[in-house]
């Protein structure tokens, strides 16, 4: 078998007058030159930068202060000499002062892994190319990620989630409560997001237009990011300098349908805790995700670093693989949890399998505040050395400090 497998089965030139094939043009030339410099297998899979995870009505939004912007169609382009002034930066204040938000949009994430994790038939329109959806959310006060969302989407869920806890209810008032991070928005997709978009891209683009029906000027970015396999296309509006419009892409070319097309936005300065009500269910059934499994990972001692007790989980996880010891494999990667040993065998080889840990790496800060990167350097039997980053997720469960190792973030690579 081949020696190395997956361990887990896992955005110019503007010198034109206005026409309707502008925006086109422009974006094939940023393809072009991104694609000069992309030396890179562009469908590699890479977690996501920003995510948004998955009805009952909502009939009222008391807020104290509220701006609703959405985009507007035509829009004739502005040439090069008469572009206003505008930095992201002047956005990335105006947003500062809006701690809550409501988004509706498509998301083309096919849903029936929500149905498979709570063992509920699977409906024909949760596997739709794209889903209308709804999100009101509520930023934690250092404004990275949020506190409180709501997540409602086509008539399929409803889904609630602070902190480690999420409860998902369906049209028959059964309701789901799941231990894990899910419906969670992160970074925070106004200062967060905008600060990572501008600090990281490979390729970042303005171009300026007016609206032609209200007159309103806007500002459209087109950016990527290689090292996250991931493209966006951002609207604003330059008297507000807010966000109007945001599209992201499961690859780095702007290419196919969106991973998701968020058309309206409505800035709050607060939302209340009303807004992330559910109605009252008819049954609660509670679901742990093997990630959340108290009995998985490793328990971390008082005073110990995250350097540390990477070191320890991997120098554990390593050995295990070493010896076949696919239970602790398991305990320690608990998403590996439902793989028989048969499968763990060939996942990670044996007679040309790996034979001793080289070396493990400083981590890195991961794209969430709980996760970390750790590159380790692993020997197989016939002497070839790989790098492989390992996504080591820290827990607090019931006051127990503990790790897990979460997933391989992209591809081994071999060193010579």
């Amino acid at each position: 078998m081949k020696p190395v497998k997956k361990i887990e089965d896992l955005i110019r030139k503007i010198e034109a007058t206005p026409r309707a094939d502008m925006d086109k043009q422009i974006l094939i030339d940023i393809i072009e030159a991104q694609e000069k410099t992309n030396k890179r297998d562009p469908d590699i899979n890479k977690p996501g930068v920003w995510r948004i995870m998955m009805k009952s009505s909502i009939t009222k939004l008391a807020a104290a202060s509220v701006i609703i912007i959405a985009a507007a169609i035509p829009i004739m382009f502005i040439a090069k000499s008469t572009q206003p002034a505008w930095a992201v930066e002047q956005s990335i204040e105006a947003m500062k002062f809006y701690n809550s938000i409501y988004f509706s949009g498509k998301v083309s994430k096919p849903l029936s892994n929500i149905y498979i994790l709570l063992k509920r038939q699977i409906p024909p329109e949760a596997e739709f190319e794209t889903i209308d959806f709804e999100m009101w959310a509520r930023a934690n006060p250092q404004q990275t990620k949020s506190e409180k969302v709501k997540f409602a989407c086509s008539n399929l869920f409803t889904a609630v989630a602070q902190d480690q806890q999420a409860y998902i209810q369906f049209p028959d008032s059964n309701t789901y409560n799941i231990e894990g991070e899910f419906f969670r928005v992160d970074p925070w997709p106004t200062t967060e997001l905008l600060n990572f978009l501008k600090e990281k891209s490979n390729i970042w683009k303005e171009q300026y237009g007016v609206d032609a029906e209200t007159g309103k000027d806007r500002i459209f970015i087109y950016c990527n990011s290689l090292d996250k396999n991931k493209s966006w296309w951002a609207e604003f509006d330059l008297e507000t300098k807010l966000l109007v419009h945001l599209k992201q892409w499961q690859n780095a070319h702007w290419k196919g349908t969106p991973e998701f097309d968020i058309s309206k936005i409505i800035y709050y300065e607060q939302l209340p805790d009303e807004i992330f009500n559910l109605n009252e269910p008819t049954n609660t059934i509670k679901i742990t995700t093997p990630l959340f499994d108290p009995n998985s990972g490793l328990n971390i001692e008082d005073g110990t670093t995250r350097q540390e007790a990477c070191e320890q989980i991997l120098t554990s996880f390593w050995q295990a693989v070493i010896d076949g010891n696919y239970t602790m494999v398991r305990r320690l990667m608990p998403g590996l949890a439902n793989q028989t040993d048969e499968q763990l065998y060939h996942n990670f080889g044996k007679s040309d399998g790996i034979s001793e840990l080289v070396e493990i790496g400083i981590l890195q800060q991961g794209d969430v505040e709980s996760v970390v990167i750790v590159p380790c350097t692993v020997q197989f039997e016939k002497g070839k050395k790989y790098l492989i980053d390992l996504l080591i997720k820290f827990r607090d469960i019931n006051g127990q400090k503990s790790c897990v190792i979460q997933e391989n973030k992209g591809k081994p690579r071999e060193i010579n």
